[in-house]
Parts: structure tokens; C-alpha cells; sequence
């Protein structure tokens, strides 16, 4: 349907605010309203009853409004609008939606059945849809399942919004994000609806209203996971905009935050159905660009959560008052109470952290939400960890800021004094263990190498044949060939755009694979600075194998798509789908079998020739971030999300052994080449090695500052490198 080039009669805009046009005459005019930007005000003075919402909001410093002013029908319309977004549907509408669109129930213990989904009962309603438990018959797994609200499926306006939401949310797979597992139609020309994680838990909302206000540690590592969903989030254009407790789950048992409903979120350059400039988002945690009606951007969401942090730290919003217009008037021009006068035992970093993201100019607010997920990480790790040294993307941030005299270090580790003797109390409650979990001080020994990236965190090491020398994958997209004897760098390639996920180099060395955020995958000479052939996949390839000879890889993206690549760049020679991102691919060492795994929990053997699956592996209660076959091919060993390893045996799928292996998530595992080592690494910073036979812990390596995220043997195995977070790769010798 084209866009009208006549504009709208003024009861034809009315008819327009209140969804009775044709589904035809909707779509035409919501088209036209993109680019006509006297419609755009028409509409919005139509729907504030006469009166321009964004002056109202910049000049409520004024003298009070005649009591005749159309200032208070409009103040009680944008309340009554805005009101449903602070609270939560009442009981009664949960009770009350329509399930018409159901099918029959195949139990009287489901409420009826959408596609091959059981459906269990309702969980809530949000702003355009109700969401659902339902029962997947397929993969045999409970899932959420939001559908548009019945009372706008047949408002095109609504439709695309909702497929907008679905678009957004199904391009993040992050762990602090909820999956989208897929989006469907209950009919043809049905309702759609999404498929997503179902997340066990509570929301910060709920919890804020138990307890209040949190601690300063779990404040703190509630928001760097709320940043690190940002960041990813935002790596693929796109901003939240209504960033609340409320869309902030709690998952159990260990309360991992998981970000939740992008009904507001959008591609940055996708403007269709945002230039009304309707004020949009919840007025407790808007940021001033949102209330005044600008443009929002990824800082934007940086504004609404540092809100939340105050809440948490402070037991109150930052801004409050007696209606919504008096809250976004204070957003705009008033400043927030000093944290440390509501809660004196808030740090002072802390508190100027808050500060600098409620800035009202986006200009002075962190800029970026993983500069902010870095600083943090930091923060929380030295919170348990006293010997930490700063790593070099917390350096840079610091040196930013320095004209600021925010130097980061020393408020950090002043600030922090106040909660050392609680953290030395409470132990490991900082990084709660589900079990007893091994003890880092066991053994540690000092690394033989330290190669330092400088450019951000370090995704993925490897080793030539000769364990001379050593790919380093880095978040900007390099890939650093590492002289290990001399410990200098002989090489940089610029792969990527965005971050290298993994590094291969070929059996005789003559070869280096990578992929990479960018969705590519290349192969190289590894003394030649341009690759020698691309394959492209349609979204980042996180997980890579190859075969001896590197004339077949194998690449898994985030989106579950699954791909064999031989010479030819523009068609695979076989592919497939799993539910869900794939973020860990390994090949047998007969090259016959495929191991995948990812966001979906489940381990998948294939064969590695056709990609028919040949053995699902069940067990694990989260995503699996890693995979490794055992050299002699007979066992595969896998680590994720849960922090157990998991042993299979790779003939009839049944598992060996499995054993909690951290406090916190693994990243990492692998099989020395003699197969006696099973080395580990994740969250923690910690990597430890463990006897294959009894799982006994040989020796833990405490070097890294942060996160470990990767792990390689030297093909003679006598080294292990591993690549982190804090921006730099460590070799280590193995113990024998």
C-alpha cells in the first residue's frame, strides 16, 4: 500500500488516534505521517486536545496555567496515557484477555494451543500483547510466548510495530538479553507472535518493591549486566528506549539479569512510525532528550539506567513528583538529590558514576555502554578481589576522563574500602556458588608470556604447529600474530569489522581462518595482509571449525544458522538450523562428526559431511558457550552458562561424568593433545586445569584481571595460552 500525497481531513486524523479507519486507509495515512511534518503536529495537537506536549514540557518553569488553559485536558490525557506504563496491569485484565485466538486444547490442562505450543496459562500484559507459558511439543522445552493484544491485531499501525519488535529483539544473542526464539503467525494473515526464553524469576521491579534498596555489590553487578545487554543491543543500532525495573528479569537462581521487552527499541536509521514526536518511554526513568521529544540515542539508555541504579542504591527514583509532566519537568531542568545524602554508605565512585550518567547533556554521560560494562566488571571484581591491577580498557576510560579529574583508580579504590571488611565477612557471597566449587589458591603459578593487546577484550587465541606463535583475536577487529620467543608482535591483519570471535591456524601452519561481528568469515596466508578468500554469513559467526587442511569450514551464527564452506565463496557446500544462537562449533579429529551448541542448551552431533543431525545431547540448565573434542575422538566435553563440564561419549551421546568446574559461567574448555588435561576458564578470571580421568584440580592460573573468554594447547602441550577480557593473551606453561 502506497503512502496517500493528500493529507488527512482533521476527522480522518481523529479517526486516525482512535484505530476506526480500514485496515487500508491506516496503513496509507500512518505512511504519509512519515514525511509530512505539518500532519505530524496536526496529529499531535489532536491527540493532547489542542495543546503542543513538548512546549509544555520546556516551559513548565512558567507561572502556573489559567485555570481555563487547555494546559490541564492535556496534562490529564498525557497522565491517564502515561499512567499504564508506571503501574502493572490490574489483575483483573490478565483474568479478563481474550484468548480467542487459541485452538483447541489437546488436555484439559492447557488453556488451548497456538501452532505446536501448549498453552499453560497467562503471565502478563504488556504495552502490545499478552504473554503466555506455553509447552514447545518439538524441542520438548517451556517457552514465553507473546501475541499481539486482540484488540489492536487489526491496527496496521500496531502490526508494525509488534514485527518491528520482533526484528530487534531476535537480532541480540546475548546472555543478559532474553532470547527470541522465533516469530510466526498463528494463521496466514493471523495474529503474529514471538517465541521467547522463558526466564524463572522475578523482575528488579518486584524485587525493588520486597526489599527496597539493594546492596552496593549486587547494585553494582545488577547494572553491569544491564550494561553488557546494552552493549549488545546496541552493537546492532538499536536502543531500548524504555529501559525499567520493570523490563529488567531477575533470572534464578542466581539472579542473572536478563533485559526484556524492545517494544520500544528501533534500528537507528529506521525512522517509520517514531516522527509524530509523541513522547515515548516511562516518565521515572526518561532521559532529558526523550522528555523534551529529541532524537534518543544509545546514551539515552545509559540516562534510564543510571535511574535505576540510584533507585537501588537510594530506595527512591531519582526524580519524583505529583504527575508525570512535574517528573519530566524535573528531568529536564532540576537536579537529582546527591546519592550520598539519601544513603551515606554509598560510595563516592559510585556516586559520581551515577552522577555523570544522569547528566542531562548526553555529551557528558559515559558515551557507550560497554565502556561502562567495563568499568563496573572492574569495580565488582575488586570488590572480591584486592589484587586486581586495572585492565587497559578501564586505563583508557580513566585517561578520558581525566580532564574531568574523574581518575578512576583512586576514587575506585578509596571508595571501595568502605565495603572491604563486608566483602572479606561475606566471601564468595559476592559470586555466589551452587555447590562447593574448587579453590583458586590450590596451586598458581606466573605466566611465561603476557601479550597485551591494547585494544580491547581478547575473544580467541590459537597456536601455530610450531607453538611459536600465537593468533590473538581482539574486540576491534584485529587479529595480532604473536612471536612468542621474542614476545613481539610480527603481525597485524585488520579482519574484522567489530569483534574477532575465533582464530584456526591449519595443521601445516600455512594457513589462518577467522570470523568475526561482521558476519564473515576469511581465510588467510598469515604473512599476507589481505585474506584469500570471504565467505559471508548473514549475522556474526560465533563459532568456527575446521578441517586439517582447512579446505572445509565449518561456521555457526547467532541466529542458529549453521554452514560448510569449501572453495566456492558464494555457496556452501551443505547448511542447516538449530533453535537459537550457536556459539560453540568443533570437529572430531576423524573430521566425520560435528558438534554445535549454543543459546538452546543443547549439545547437536552431525554428520560433518551432509549436516544430518545424528545425536541430541541433553543436560545442560543454560547456554553452552564451549566445545571440545578429546584428541583420541571417543569423548566430547562441554561448558557454559551452568558451570558444570559435561564429558559425552561421542558414539552413543551418553554422559560421563559432569562437574562444577566454577563459581560463575565458563567460557572456555579443552582437551590437552595427550588427552591426561581438561582445561577451563571463564567469568571468574581463574583458568584451571583438571585431571580428565578423575576431575581432580591440578592447578588454577590467577593472572587475568577479568573474564576469560578463550582457550588453546600448544600442539605439543607443553603450553596453554588464554585471552580475556582485560585486553591481553597470557601463555602459561602446562604442568606435567
Amino acid at each position: 500500500m502506497h503512502a496517500t500525497t493528500t493529507c488527512p481531513t482533521t476527522e480522518e486524523l481523529k479517526k486516525l488516534l482512535d484505530s476506526s479507519l480500514s485496515g487500508e486507509q491506516q496503513q496509507a495515512f500512518t505512511a504519509h505521517m512519515d514525511s509530512c511534518v505539518v500532519c505530524q503536529h496536526k496529529l499531535e495537537e489532536l491527540a493532547v486536545g489542542g495543546t503542543n506536549l513538548t512546549s509544555i514540557v520546556q516551559n513548565l518553569h512558567d507561572s502556573e496555567p489559567l485555570a481555563t488553559s487547555a494546559y490541564w485536558p492535556a496534562l490529564r490525557a498525557v497522565e491517564d496515557g502515561l499512567g499504564q506504563t508506571v503501574t502493572t496491569p490490574p489483575e483483573t485484565r490478565l483474568r479478563d484477555a481474550s484468548l480467542s485466538f487459541l485452538g483447541p486444547a489437546t488436555d484439559a490442562a492447557y488453556l488451548g494451543r497456538i501452532g505446536h505450543f501448549d498453552v499453560m496459562r497467562v503471565l502478563g500484559r504488556g504495552g502490545m500483547g499478552v504473554v503466555l507459558e506455553a509447552f514447545d511439543t518439538k524441542l520438548q522445552r517451556h517457552v514465553a510466548i507473546k501475541v499481539l493484544d486482540g484488540d489492536l491485531s487489526k491496527d496496521e499501525l500496531a502490526r508494525q510495530r509488534f514485527c518491528r519488535e520482533a526484528r530487534a529483539a531476535a537480532s541480540i544473542a546475548h546472555e543478559n538479553v532474553v532470547a527470541v526464539h522465533q516469530v510466526e503467525r498463528i494463521c496466514e494473515d493471523g495474529v503474529p507472535f514471538l517465541v521467547m526464553q522463558l526466564v524463572n524469576g522475578e523482575t528488579l521491579e518486584q524485587r525493588l518493591l520486597r526489599e527496597k534498596k539493594l546492596s552496593v555489590p549486587e547494585v553494582v553487578r545488577i547494572g553491569m549486566q544491564a550494561a553488557r545487554g546494552l552493549a549488545a543491543a546496541h552493537a546492532q543500532g538499536l536502543i531500548h528506549r524504555d529501559i525499567k525495573p520493570g523490563n529488567i528479569l531477575l533470572e534464578a537462581p542466581n539472579s542473572r539479569v536478563k533485559l526484556t521487552d524492545f517494544g520500544l527499541a528501533r534500528v537507528s536509521e529506521d525512522v517509520r512510525l517514531t516522527r509524530t514526536g509523541f513522547v515515548t518511554g516511562t516518565p521515572l526513568y526518561m532521559s532529558p532528550e526523550q522528555a523534551l521529544g529529541k532524537e534518543a540515542d544509545q546514551r539515552s539508555d545509559l540516562f534510564s539506567l543510571g535511574a535505576i541504579l540510584y533507585e537501588m542504591l537510594a530506595g527512591q527514583t531519582p526524580f519524583q513528583g505529583n504527575s508525570a509532566l512535574s517528573i519530566l519537568r524535573q528531568i529536564t531542568e532540576v537536579r537529582h538529590r546527591p546519592l550520598r545524602e539519601v544513603n551515606p554508605d554509598v560510595p563516592e565512585w559510585l556516586e559520581e558514576l551515577v552522577d555523570e550518567l544522569l547528566a542531562k547533556n548526553p555529551d557528558d554521560r559515559y558515551q557507550t555502554a560497554t565502556d561502562l560494562a567495563e568499568v563496573l566488571e572492574y569495580s565488582y571484581a575488586k570488590m572480591t578481589n584486592e589484587s586486581l591491577v586495572m585492565p587497559a580498557v578501564c586505563q583508557v576510560e580513566v585517561a578520558r576522563r581525566a580532564s574531568r579529574r574523574r581518575m578512576l583508580l583512586a576514587v575506585a579504590g578509596a571508595g571501595l574500602l568502605s565495603v572491604g571488611l563486608v566483602a572479606g565477612m561475606l566471601g564468595s557471597w559476592f559470586l555466589p556458588a551452587r555447590g562447593v566449587g574448587p579453590t583458586p589458591e590450590q596451586s598458581s603459578a606466573e605466566p611465561i608470556a603476557v601479550l597485551g593487546g591494547n585494544a580491547g577484550s581478547v575473544w580467541a587465541v590459537s597456536f601455530d604447529p610450531t607453538s611459536d606463535t600465537v593468533a590473538m583475536g581482539v574486540e576491534d577487529g584485529t587479529v595480532r600474530l604473536w612471536d612468542l620467543p621474542s614476545k613481539s608482535v610480527k603481525a597485524t591483519l585488520d579482519a574484522h569489522r567489530g569483534v574477532v570471535w575465533t582464530t584456526r591456524i591449519s595443521d601445516d601452519g600455512q594457513l589462518l581462518v577467522t570470523s568475526g561481528d561482521d558476519g564473515l568469515l576469511k581465510l588467510w596466508r598469515p604473512t599476507e595482509n589481505a585474506p584469500l578468500r570471504t565467505f559471508e554469513h548473514p549475522n556474526a559467526v560465533r563459532g568456527l571449525a575446521m578441517n586439517a587442511d582447512a579446505t572445509r569450514l565449518y561456521a555457526g551464527d547467532r541466529k542458529g544458522g549453521l554452514r560448510v564452506w569449501g572453495e566456492d565463496e558464494s555457496q556452501p557446500l551443505a547448511q542447516a538450523e538449530q533453535p537459537g544462537a550457536i556459539y560453540a562449533v568443533a570437529l572430531s579429529p576423524d573430521q566425520k562428526t560435528l558438534a554445535t551448541a549454543g543459546s538452546d542448551k543443547t549439545v547437536r552431533l552431525w554428520n560433518a559431511e551432509t549436516l544430518t543431525q545424528k545425536l541430541p545431547l541433553d543436560g545442560h540448565s543454560g547456554p553452552v558457550y564451549s566445545l571440545a573434542f578429546s584428541h583420541d575422538g571417543t569423548q566430547l566435553a562441554s561448558a557454559g552458562w551452568d558451570r558444570t563440564v559435561r564429558i559425552w561419549d561421542v558414539s552413543s551421546g551418553m554422559l560421563l561424568k559432569s562437574w562444577e568446574a566454577s563459581k560463575t559461567d565458563i567460557w572456555a574448555v579443552a582437551f590437552s593433545p595427550d588427552d591426561r588435561i581438561i582445561a577451563t576458564a571463564g567469568q571468574e578470571g581463574a583458568v584451571r586445569l583438571w585431571s580428565r580421568d578423575s576431575n581432580a584440580l591440578l592447578a588454577s592460573f590467577l593472572g587475568h584481571d577479568a573474564s576469560v573468554h578463550a582457550l588453546a594447547f600448544s600442539r605439543d602441550g607443553t603450553k596453554l595460552a588464554s585471552g580475556g577480557r582485560d585486553g591481553a593473551a597470557r601463555v602459561w606453561e602446562v604442568p606435567k
